[in-house]
């Protein structure tokens, strides 16, 4: 049964999307917005790589040095749901939810709030290649970094 309180009355739940780890806040800039004064809906994908770029910063093998040993992680696939818009000025915060990496794939699903409503989900996937953009199987060290954050996520 789901609750009709207003969401300013409901207790957190602390196993639902909430409930998921925050990577990133940004705040939404004028530039970030289109002719009807909500955010382009390109800039959530932009927003989805920072949140990936951070997820990583912390790890071992943080994403630029990833780069840096010749792998990469091109986007072969990204799904936006588009449910709330966002405004100038609103704070969002981008949670990553499931993490899936397997074999040469990874997978990062995303959940964007503001105010704690679901403004977007979605997510991407990504080949492992290295610089030639010939896909490849990800290093020994890489693999246990996505395969803990994928532990972390629910993956």
């Amino acid at each position: 049964m789901s609750d009709k309180r207003p969401p300013h009355t409901r207790k957190p739940d602390k196993t639902g999307p909430q409930a998921l780890p925050e990577v990133l806040r940004v705040r939404v800039a004028f530039a970030d917005t289109d002719a009807m004064g909500v955010v382009w809906h390109g800039n959530y994908l932009r927003w989805f790589e920072m949140a990936r770029t951070e997820l990583m910063r912390p790890t071992v093998l943080p994403y630029p040095a990833l780069v840096g040993r010749g792998i990469h992680l091109p986007v072969i696939e990204a799904l936006v749901r588009y449910r709330k818009p966002a405004r100038y000025d609103d704070l969002l915060i981008v949670r990553i939810g499931r993490i899936h990496a397997g074999g040469v794939r990874l997978r990062i699903d995303y959940r964007i709030e503001c105010d704690a409503a679901l403004i977007v989900d979605g997510h991407t996937e990504h080949a492992f290649t290295n610089a030639a953009g010939r896909v490849v199987r990800p290093p020994r060290d890489a693999q246990d970094i996505f395969s803990r954050l994928s532990a972390a996520h629910g993956g």
